[in-house]
Parts: C-alpha cells; structure tokens; sequence
C-alpha cells in the first residue's frame, strides 16, 4: 500500500528514474497508475526536487491529451516518493510500432496519433509547461482510439530555472532536436521537432538519422537531410513529407510556431489532392523504367 490509499497490483514501466505501477485506489475504487521514484534516488535531493517539479507541472494540465496527475507526495512507510495519475488501458505507439514489427504505421493511423498529440502539446505549452521527452513510449492510445501524452518526467515550466545542467542531456538520444543534443535550452520548438521523428518513424518504419552515439547523431543532423518519406512510402504524398521536414528542420525558427500550428499543416497535407508530375520527374520515371 502506498499512502494507505493505493494497493499496487503490478508493474507498467521502468525508467532510469522510477518505476510506474497500475494500483487500486481504494477510497475511489478505480485504477490508477502510481510513479515511484526509484530507491537509489530517494535521498539524492537534486532527483527528489526534479520528481516533485514534475507533480507540480503535469498536475497544471488538464486536457483530453494528456494523461492527468491526481495525487502525489511522500509514503511515510516506505520513504518512496509518489505521483498518481489517470490509467489508460491500451498500448503506447511503441509498443504499436514493436507490434507491427518495423513495417511503420498507415498514413491515417499515424496522423490521428499526432495530430492528438499535437492538441496535448499546444495545451501544455499554452500553460508554460515544454515536454522535453516526446517519444513513442510516451503516447499512449486508448482502445477506442484517444491519444494522451504521458511523463512530464523531464518538463520544464518555462517560468522556472532550468534543471538541466551544463554539458548534461535530458531524453532519449534519438528524438532529442539539435539544441538538446548541443545542451541547449529545449523549447516548444524542441518537442515539435521530436514529435516530427515520432512522426516520421510511424510512416517510415526508421528513424529519420540511424546513429550510434549522441555525437554521431549531432553531425548527421547537422550534415544531412533525413531520406524523404515520399521516397520511401508511396502512399505518402509529397505534401505531406513536406509537412513533416518542416518540424524537423535543424534551426528552431523555420519549424512551426506551435504545435497546433503543426497539426493543421498535417491534416492539410493529407487531404491535398496529389501533384501533377513535373517533367524532370516524368523524365526521371521513365529512365528508371528503361
């Protein structure tokens, strides 16, 4: 029991800062899910700090996209720190993605999850709250198809100091835009830029740069555009790749200024009527059928 409240009954994840479990909340009788700040953490006041900042912002947003924070605090009994939040029932796009065994997601299905995701950002932005850890293991969907974003693990209020600490990286390497990967302040415009890999991984089946290393990735960012989609899917339309290579464009200003922004311009891009080939490509086609 934590809390004398909630009766823990299995556990969802494990990340490098806590383990997330589905419990009983047995005052309300509903599930939940309950984050515990791992053990070997508890006495490190810079991580409890981090933990408790993180209840704060995430119990700020209350949106349909986005998984919301009920209770949080300290268990006496055991010295563990606690947040509760909503339990969605169903699987995270990484788990989708596994499932489908890297073939990627159709153009349809790919766009209802980001675009909802979309939604939850805007919302969270609009309250001064930046994700900063947008990745497939963090959108879950519903079996009747709602999209929430889960983890504010890494978010940061804008109008507090940042935690992150000089030459230290927060997230998960492959999704981290280039100011993250460079130790940069993260922004709105960095969790657009994340949401276009999660985006472009869905239509792709790949990420966008394939790297070993942080550095690595740094340099092909910097180096190299990512393969277009429409080249890669023949079901994705050249507007709609376009779509996607403007969140994940290197400089922040020449992605999209909001994340609504951003799910407009991909629902326009998937309903636009397909392009007339121009010559080069009329003649580029048919030297590859020679």
């Amino acid at each position: 029991m934590i809390a004398d409240r909630y009766r823990i009954e299995g556990r969802l994840g494990l990340g490098g800062m806590s383990t997330v479990h589905l419990a009983l909340d047995t005052r309300l009788e509903r599930h939940v899910a309950i984050k515990l700040l791992a053990e070997h953490l508890a006495d490190d006041p810079t991580f409890v700090s981090r933990f408790q900042r993180e209840a704060l912002a995430a119990a700020r947003l209350v949106h349909p996209n986005v998984v919301q924070v009920f209770d949080s605090g300290l268990d006496e009994a055991s010295g563990r720190h606690f947040i509760v939040m909503e339990y969605v029932p169903g699987q995270s796009v990484a788990q989708i993605l596994r499932d489908r065994g890297g073939q990627g997601l159709g153009v349809e299905e790919t766009l209802a999850i980001v675009v909802q995701a979309c939604h939850g950002l805007d919302y969270a932005h609009r309250q001064g709250v930046v994700h900063r850890d947008v990745k497939p293991g963090n959108l879950l969907r519903s079996p009747d198809g709602i999209v929430k974003l889960a983890d504010f693990g890494i978010a940061r209020a804008t109008d507090q100091s940042s935690i992150t600490q000089v030459g230290s990286v927060l997230g998960t390497a492959a999704y981290l835009s280039p100011e993250q990967a460079a130790g940069e302040e993260a922004g709105p415009q960095a969790d657009l830029y994340s949401l276009g890999v999660v985006t472009y991984q869905c239509l792709a089946g790949r990420l966008p740069y394939e790297a070993q290393s942080l550095s690595e990735l740094v340099l092909k960012q910097q180096r190299e555009a990512p393969p277009r989609l429409d080249q890669l899917r023949p079901d994705v339309s050249p507007a709609l790749a376009r779509a996607v290579a403007v969140a994940l464009s290197i400089d922040p200003r020449d992605r999209y200024a909001t994340a609504r922004e951003m799910g407009d311009a991909l629902d326009r891009a998937a309903e636009a009527p397909p392009e007339e080939p121009t010559a080069a490509t009329r003649a580029l086609g048919a030297t590859e059928a020679t």
